[in-house]
């Protein structure tokens, strides 16, 4: 199964996401149309999705949920918000973000 972006556009379904914590990882992306490091991000992630795996990364726009960077705590863009065995794992430095989407390719 290759690589996959979902844009959520609904705090029901990112809801959904973050109750299922314990039983798989995920990684949820938050950002802002009006921030360069976003878009500088995002266009990082088209190189991303063609690259060997089968994470799906969901994506979340300050336009569409704004409630629910209040509800998750997200005081900044862009914000990596990652599941992983069960525990939560917040990631706002920029560095640290770009890594984790950085050839990935796994042998």
């Amino acid at each position: 199964m290759p690589r996959t972006i979902k844009r959520l556009d609904k705090e029901s379904i990112l809801n959904n996401i973050f109750r299922r914590k314990k039983e798989e990882n995920f990684n949820v992306l938050y950002y802002s149309l009006w921030d360069k490091h976003s878009d500088n991000l995002l266009e990082h992630l088209d190189k991303w999705v063609t690259q060997e795996g089968d994470e799906t990364l969901y994506i979340v726009n300050s336009w569409d949920l704004p409630h629910s960077f209040v509800a998750y705590n997200v005081t900044q863009v862009p914000c990596l918000i990652q599941a992983i065995r069960g525990r939560i794992r917040k990631t706002e430095y920029l560095p640290y973000i770009y890594k984790s989407f950085k050839n990935q390719n796994r042998a």
